[in-house]
């Protein structure tokens, strides 16, 4: 174990110190974080990142950063997938320590506007089962020497504590969708089962009431409530379709699609033209397949509440390593920047989530399109 190779005393306690910092409730994003700028900063690292290992255990799904701000990472451009020295610690799962990534023969150099670095150590972060989640990737001592053996026992250690907490952290997040998932479930019955009948109740009550004798001031404040009830409906049903769980993988997202279209139809009144790759099973992670669905539930529930859009079109297509999925809609549009809300920041951060990315087009009266990115074995 690294721990019993670690001998000086005071280091030991870094040792402790940071494993303590990073046992937290944070959510994963803000965990890694902690992790990545605990591990840093206890080797004096001036730059560190930690590098999420995707499905096909080859290439890094996520790139969480420490020393660099956010203006240069900006500049800088997309995160590394893995390339190089930091793909030897991911094929070879053990700690790789670098004196001068200038003259290593696997190095393979940095881009644009990137930090000069010349120092380098890579490490595991391993889970309780032995799988490795990531790899901590540390660059420069802030002293100006080269990482040493006691670093690399040091950062080891510490990415195995990080990989327990790690494991914590992704156990909480699925109990806590478990009971959310079981949550929303009951919530979405209830309110068609009860809610929306009792409004058609109070709606069809009201309607025979305007056949009786009354004055027309009368009439029309019952023509206005019988409209907003209609209105309240169509925003439960809005609702219950937000709210509604999938079970979908890449096998049967073909399939979920489809269904969603006519889901639409039957509970929101929007005609959905699909546009679907042939294949009926898609080569997708499960993650991908399952945010996908989501990200298509959020499109449509936005053009269901905001566009006024009569029809929709769906388009999904595989280009290289990428799922894109695309909506267009006929309805009333917005004016950029100012329209897009909270919905289109959602998809835009389940899309990052699987580095992808989220952009959209409108015009006041052209309606909108939403495009839509991930990776899709992610």
């Amino acid at each position: 174990m690294p721990f019993h190779r670690i001998t000086d005393p005071a280091k030991l306690h870094a040792l402790i110190d940071a494993i303590l910092l990073i046992e937290t409730d944070a959510d994963l994003s803000d965990l890694l974080s902690l992790i990545v700028e605990a591990a840093s900063r206890l080797v004096g690292a001036r730059y560190g990142a930690l590098g999420v290992v995707g499905s096909d255990g080859a290439t890094l799904s996520r790139f969480v950063t420490y020393g660099v701000d956010e203006e240069l990472r900006e500049r800088i451009g997309a995160a590394p997938h893995g390339a190089g020295v930091l793909g030897e610690t991911i094929l070879g799962g053990v700690p790789v320590r670098v004196e001068d990534l200038a003259h290593h023969e696997g190095a393979a150099g940095f881009p644009a506007h990137h930090p000069v670095m010349a120092n380098f150590l890579g490490v595991p972060v391993m889970s309780g089962d032995g799988h490795v989640f990531g790899n901590l990737y540390l660059t420069d001592r802030t002293d100006g020497r080269a990482f040493d053996e006691e670093d690399e026992y040091l950062v080891e250690a510490f990415g195995r504590a990080a990989g327990l907490v790690i494991d914590q952290a992704t156990l909480r997040h699925h109990l806590r969708e478990l009971t959310l998932s079981e949550e929303r479930e009951r919530l979405a019955r209830d309110l068609h089962d009860t809610v929306i009948q009792r409004l058609f109740g109070v709606g069809l009550a009201l309607q025979i009431t305007l056949g009786s004798t009354l004055d027309e001031a009368d009439r029309d404040r019952i023509n206005r409530a019988v409209d907003e009830l209609d209105t309240t409906i169509h925003e439960i049903r809005t609702t219950i379709f937000e709210i509604d769980q999938d079970d979908v993988d890449g096998t049967n997202l073909v399939a979920r699609l489809r269904a969603m279209s006519d889901e639409v139809a039957t509970r929101l009144g929007i005609k959905v033209t699909l546009r679907l790759p042939l294949e009926a099973d898609l080569e997708l992670s499960t993650r991908c397949a399952r945010h996908t669905l989501q990200a298509l539930r959020e499109a449509l529930s936005n053009v269901a509440r905001h566009a006024h859009a009569s029809e929709a079109e769906v388009t999904l297509e595989i280009e290289g390593p990428m799922l894109v999925l695309s909506v267009r809609d006929n309805g009333v549009g917005f004016t950029v920047p100012v329209g897009p809300g909270r919905g289109l920041r959602n998809l835009r951060s389940r899309a990052r989530e699987l580095g992808g990315d989220c952009t959209f087009e409108s015009e006041p009266g052209r309606g909108t399109l939403v495009r839509w990115t991930a990776h899709r074995l992610d």
